[in-house]
């Protein structure tokens, strides 16, 4: 029996299959995965969130021992519409979205949005200092009052700051300006300020170069607390409040408590509109690290200090609030009481083979049979190529012994070889020999070197 080489590429085939699976395997074990939670602008709300999520993700995720590591890193925006621009392209994984206001860009081939948890509320604070209101001579003032034109009396035009063009402030203010029908563009008599994050602009406002300060932040903001002692803040009106909820839905009419920074800011209940800050996620967060990010924030709840209390189970709250963006998948299981594997995929198709085990072990068992016929069904054409052959020199008058014991032969040889059966090789003996006993035996030719032996067998 001689060797072959070609015997050995499939082990070699199957040697390469298993190195690239190990290395796989290891790689997702070692290799690292970098989350970007597209924050917000510092000094606003979210920022602060997103700061506070920043510390509990990375220090309790409850990572398995064969569990890749992940790690965690803040990616600055300009808010919330922002955080979406970053999401969409898959510059960051995680962030704040205002539910309602913030709308997933059409971005080509861009990424699956969807919503983890509701962290908390932002409501519009409308802050103006005091110095404005001395000047305008109205201790009461509200925001209908920006709308008149103060530039004779001030000397100069209000400047105002509504947001950066990718915030949710920006998208709040000019849903209010379109109420009352004004725009900076047709004739308002403000300067607009539109750059610069909420810690700047606060500190601006400190250093009276800017009169009003518009943010949409949760109650407890670092830019309004710190705006707290130098400002008023100003009420909508009713009217105001309630035609724009009709518009927008998860825009609320919502009421900032009287003292809730100092006991003069604000001195009364503040009329206004809110919405709830959602942390989203694009597709490159897996069912598994969803699910790990959802309990672990509902574990740490309180430590996050967003300013949400939940009075009920914090499963239910969750699963009854996220309607806008469709909740993760991760998130549902936790919601739902659900567990969710290490290594989906492999636990669900052990799980499916368990419950179907009759089949799976009908399904193996059959396996050697099928092996056996078609291992069979191959030798047979071996088989009844010999024959054929055979047949064919029948056709052409040209059989002769010598010719028909090198077939002999050959058969013998794939039998040494392992490539025929012993039936096969008895079967084919038989039909050579009642070949040879009912056709008349051409006269001996010359016996064929063997070159042309070989070329025979192979016609």
């Amino acid at each position: 029996m001689t060797w072959q080489p070609w015997r050995i590429i499939p082990a070699v085939a199957a040697i390469l299959v298993a190195l690239v699976l190990i290395y796989g395997m290891y790689h997702e074990l070692t290799f690292t995965q970098v989350i970007g939670i597209s924050s917000g602008s510092p000094g606003g709300g979210a920022y602060e969130i997103s700061e506070k999520l920043l510390q509990v993700l990375s220090t309790d995720l409850d990572e398995q021992r064969l569990e890749a590591p992940v790690s965690f890193q803040l990616v600055e925006s300009h808010g919330p519409r922002q955080n979406l621009q970053h999401l969409a392209p898959r510059k960051a994984q995680l962030g704040i979205a205002v539910e309602g206001l913030t709308v997933k860009p059409k971005v080509p081939g861009g990424a699956d949005i969807r919503g983890l948890v509701k962290l908390s509320s932002s409501i519009l604070h409308v802050v103006a200092s005091q110095e404005l209101s001395r000047a305008l001579g109205r201790p009461n003032l509200q925001f209908t009052d920006l709308l008149a034109d103060h530039r004779q009396k001030l000397g100069r035009p209000l400047k105002i700051f509504i947001g950066s063009p990718h915030s949710g402030t920006r998208t709040v203010m000019e849903m209010l300006l379109n109420y009352y029908k004004v725009a900076p563009e047709t004739g308002l008599p403000w300067e607009v300020i539109e750059h610069g994050s909420y810690a700047e602009i606060a500190a601006a406002f400190l250093q009276g170069q800017v009169d009003v300060v518009c943010l949409f932040v949760p109650i407890g903001s670092p830019a309004v607390v710190t705006m707290a002692h130098h400002g008023v803040l100003l009420t909508l009106t009713d009217a105001a409040t309630e035609a724009i909820h009709m518009l927008r839905p998860s825009l609320n009419s919502a009421t900032i408590p009287p003292g809730v920074y100092n006991k003069d800011f604000p001195a009364a209940g503040v009329r206004s509109l809110a919405a709830d800050n959602i942390l989203i996620a694009n597709g490159e967060v897996t069912n598994r690290l969803a699910y790990r990010i959802v309990r672990t924030i509902a574990v740490h709840w309180q430590e996050l200090q967003s300013g949400v209390l939940l009075a009920d189970d914090f499963a239910k709250a969750q699963l009854s609030q996220n309607d806008y963006y469709p909740l993760h998948p991760g998130a549902v299981a936790y919601y739902k009481g659900e567990n969710m594997p290490l290594w989906p995929w492999f636990e669900d198709k052990v799980r499916l083979v368990i419950e179907h085990r009759d089949v799976v072990l009908s399904v193996v068992g059959g396996i050697p049979t099928v092996y056996t016929l078609c291992y069979a069904w191959y030798q047979r054409r071996r088989v009844s190529r010999l024959m054929a052959q055979i047949a064919a020199l029948k056709i052409r008058g040209a059989t002769d012994r010598g010719t028909i014991e090198n077939i002999r032969m050959h058969a013998l040889t794939l039998v040494a070889q392992g490539k025929l059966n012993r039936d096969s090789y008895s079967s084919l003996n038989d039909f050579i020999e009642a070949h040879l006993h009912q056709a008349p035996v051409a006269a001996p030719s010359p016996t064929p070197t063997a070159g042309e032996s070989k070329d025979v067998l192979e016609k």
